[in-house]
C-alpha cells in the first residue's frame, strides 16, 4: 500500500512499517549546501518537503520575523476598532475562554494584556460539568448584569450561533476568536469573527491553536493602541510562554508559525518569570530538566487541564496570571491535588471500559469502539477514548449518560476524519464541534446505537481495512556507524517536535542480542538490554512492550526500529536507543 508516496515494507503483529527513499538528486544537492549534516538528516527534509536552502535556514531558526502580519486576518480590523472603542469609552470587556489548556492560556493572555491597558476587563470560563462547551443563555445573562459591553471569546464560539444571537438581542456585541473546524453556519449575529478558517480568509497559515489566534489578535491591538494611544507596550514576545504551552497541549500541526511560537517560548518556559510556571515546574519534577514538548505535553499540561476536567478552571487562570509567589505556590499545589484525583478517575473508568470491550470483544465485533455509562465523570472521557484509540486502534467515542442526554469526546485514528464524520450525521446529534481527530458531541441517548452503525459503516466506505491498522514512518536507515553524538545534535535542531514534525524514526536491521533482555516495571512492561552489530554496541529500551518478551527471549537477530536519544544517568551520558517495534530478522 502507498501512501503519500510511502510504501508499506514490512508487517508485524502490531505495525505497519512504511518507508519512502529520499530523491539521491536531492540529497547530493543539499549536502552540497550543508556538508556538516548527516545523509539521515537530509532525508528527513526532503521527506517532510524541505528541499532549498531557504526553507532548510527558516526550519532550523524558526525567527520571530517569520511571524505573519495578523491584519491579514479577516474582520481584525473591525474587531480591533470595536475593542479600542470600548477602552475610549471605558465600556466593560469580558474574556469567555474554555477550560482546557488552550482556552486557558488564550484567557490568561487576553486578560493579562487587556488588563495593563484598561481596569474595565474579566475573564468568565463556564464549568464543563454544570455548563459546558462555549458560550450559553445563563453566562451572558450574567455578564450583562455586570454591565459588560464587548464578549470577546477565545477557543470558542465559532459554533454558538443561537447564543451568540442572544447575546445581540441583549445588547452585547461579541466578538469570536477560535479555531476550530466550522458547522455549515457562521454566527451572523457576531461582531467580528477571527478564525482562518473561515471563508474568505486570506490568512495563509490554517494551524493556529485557539490561542494562536488570540495572540494574533493582541498583536493587532498592541499595534493600534500604541499608535492611538502614543503609549508604548511592553513586547509581546514575553506572552510566547502562555502560546507554546496552549499550542503543545492543544497537539496542532508543529510547523509555520506554530513552530515559531514554541521554540521560542520553550526558551522563555525555561526561566519563566511567572510565579505560577515555575511553582508548577518544580511540583512536575521539571525544574532541573530540559523543557520539550514532550514533557510539556505529559507532565505540565495535564495539570493545568485537570481543574478544567473536574469542572472550575478559574485556578488555572489565577496560577498563570499571579504575581504573588506564595499564591502561585497555592495554585500549583492545587493543580497538583485535582490531578491526582483525575488519575485516580481515569484509571478506574479505564479498566472498567476494557474489561467490558474485551468480555463482550468489542474490538473484534466493530470497527470503531463506542462506549457509555451514567456513571462516568465527564471530565475524564476525552481522556479514556485517547487510551481507547492507542490500544485498539480505532476511532473511539466515550459518552456520560444524564437522563437522556449523553454527550462526550470523540478520539480517531489518522485515516479517519471524525469531525467530517460528524457532519453526515446532523440528524442524530443535537450538537457537535472539534477538529479531524477531536471533537466534542452531545444526543440523546436513544440514538447512541445508530451512532455505532453510522460509523461503522463511514469507516467501511471510507478507509481499506489495512489503513486501520497503525502505522510506523521510518525516516532513514541506519548502520552503527551513522550513530553517533553529531547525529543526535542534529536531530535536536529539527526540535520542537509534534503533529506533523514527529521525532524521526530509524531503522537498523540485523542487530543481534548481547545479552538477554531485562523486564523490567511495576507491570512488567519495558524491556530494557544491548544490541551490537558490526563491534558497536547500544543501549535499547522499550516503554510499554512487555508483550515482547517471547520474541526477545526466543530470537538473536532483530530488525528494529528507534528513536534516539541521550540517557543522562549518575552524572554520566550515553546515546541510548527507544524501541518502537522489534522484528525478528530474515
Amino acid at each position: 500500500m502507498e501512501k503519500n508516496g510511502y510504501v508499506t515494507i514490512f508487517k508485524t503483529p502490531k505495525y505497519r512499517w512504511l518507508y519512502k527513499k529520499a530523491d539521491e538528486k536531492k540529497i547530493i544537492d543539499l549536502k552540497l549546501l550543508y556538508p556538516e549534516l548527516p545523509k539521515s538528516i537530509l532525508e528527513v527534509l526532503i521527506n517532510r518537503g524541505f528541499t532549498n536552502k531557504k526553507e532548510i535556514d527558516e526550519f532550523f531558526e524558526a525567527p520571530l520575523s517569520g511571524m505573519i502580519d495578523p491584519f491579514l486576518l479577516k474582520d481584525i480590523h473591525k474587531a480591533v476598532k470595536r475593542v479600542v472603542h470600548a477602552i475610549k469609552n471605558r465600556e466593560k470587556i469580558c474574556i469567555y475562554g474554555d477550560y482546557d489548556v488552550d482556552g486557558i492560556t488564550a484567557t490568561s493572555l487576553m486578560y493579562e494584556f487587556l488588563s495593563s491597558i484598561t481596569p474595565l476587563v474579566d475573564y468568565y470560563i463556564p464549568n464543563r460539568i454544570e455548563e459546558g462547551y462555549s458560550l450559553n443563555i445563563d453566562a451572558l445573562n450574567e455578564l450583562k448584569k455586570k454591565d459588560v459591553k464587548v464578549v470577546i471569546t477565545v477557543d470558542c464560539g465559532i459554533t454558538s450561533i443561537d447564543e451568540i444571537d442572544y447575546a445581540k438581542s441583549i445588547g452585547l456585541d461579541t466578538i469570536v476568536t477560535d479555531h476550530h473546524q466550522l458547522s455549515d453556519k457562521l454566527p451572523s449575529s457576531a461582531y467580528a469573527i477571527i478564525n482562518p478558517l473561515q471563508p474568505g480568509d486570506a490568512y495563509p497559515f490554517k494551524h493556529l491553536s485557539g490561542v494562536g489566534v488570540a495572540f494574533k489578535f493582541v498583536l493587532a491591538l498592541k499595534y493600534v493602541i500604541e499608535k492611538q494611544f502614543d503609549i508604548k507596550l511592553p513586547p509581546l514576545k514575553y506572552f510566547l510562554d502562555l502560546v507554546a504551552l496552549g499550542t503543545i497541549a492543544d497537539v496542532v500541526p508543529m510547523i509555520g508559525e506554530n513552530r515559531i511560537f514554541v521554540k521560542h517560548g520553550l526558551k522563555l518556559l525555561e526561566n519563566s518569570p511567572r510565579p505560577g510556571i515555575a511553582e508548577l515546574k518544580k511540583i512536575s519534577g521539571l525544574i532541573s530538566t530540559d523543557l520539550t514538548s514532550a514533557n510539556i505535553g505529559y507532565s505540565l499540561a495535564p495539570r493545568i487541564n485537570a481543574v478544567g476536567r473536574l469542572g472550575k478552571s478559574e485556578t488555572s487562570v489565577k496560577l498563570l496570571i499571579t504575581k504573588n509567589q506564595n499564591e502561585a505556590k497555592w495554585f500549583a499545589e492545587e493543580l497538583e491535588t485535582e490531578n491526582r484525583y483525575r488519575q485516580e478517575l481515569e484509571k478506574a473508568v479505564l479498566k472498567e471500559t476494557i474489561e467490558k470491550i474485551e468480555r463482550k470483544k468489542l474490538n473484534e465485533r466493530y470497527k470503531s469502539i463506542i462506549m457509555y455509562s451514567k456513571n462516568w465523570h465527564p471530565g475524564v472521557i476525552g481522556i479514556i477514548a485517547s487510551r481507547l484509540v492507542e490500544r485498539y486502534s480505532k476511532p473511539a467515542i466515550v459518552l456520560s449518560i444524564d437522563n437522556d442526554l449523553a454527550k462526550g469526546s470523540a478520539r480517531s485514528i489518522p485515516n479517519i476524519d471524525i469531525f467530517s464524520f460528524l457532519k453526515t450525521i446532523p440528524d442524530l446529534l443535537i450538537e457537535f464541534g472539534g477538529h479531524k481527530y477531536a471533537a466534542g458531541l452531545k444526543l440523546y441517548t436513544k440514538n447512541i446505537r445508530h451512532l455505532q452503525r453510522k460509523l461503522d459503516d463511514y469507516i467501511e466506505k471510507n478507509s481499506p481495512n489495512e489503513s486501520l491498522i497503525p502505522e510506523i514512518v521510518i525516516d532513514a536507515f541506519l548502520n552503527p556507524e551513522d550513530i553517533n553524538e553529531d547525529l543526535v545534535k542534529y536531530i535536536n535542531k529539527l526540535r520542537p517536535f509534534g503533529n506533523t514534525n514527529s521525532e524521526p524514526v530509524f531503522c537498523m536491521q540485523k542487530v543481534k542480542k548481547a545479552q538477554e533482555f531485562s523486564i523490567m516495571g511495576k507491570e512488567k512492561n519495558i524491556i530494557k538490554g544491548f544490541i551490537g552489530k558490526n563491534d558497536s554496541f547500544f543501549e535499547v529500551v522499550g516503554f510499554n512492550m512487555g508483550e515482547y518478551r517471547d520474541l526477545i527471549r526466543s530470537c538473536d537477530t532483530f530488525d528494529i526500529v528507534f528513536t534516539i536519544d541521550i540517557n543522562n544517568w549518575m552524572g554520566g551520558s550515553n546515546i541510548q536507543l527507544k524501541l518502537k517495534d522489534i522484528k525478528k530478522s530474515y
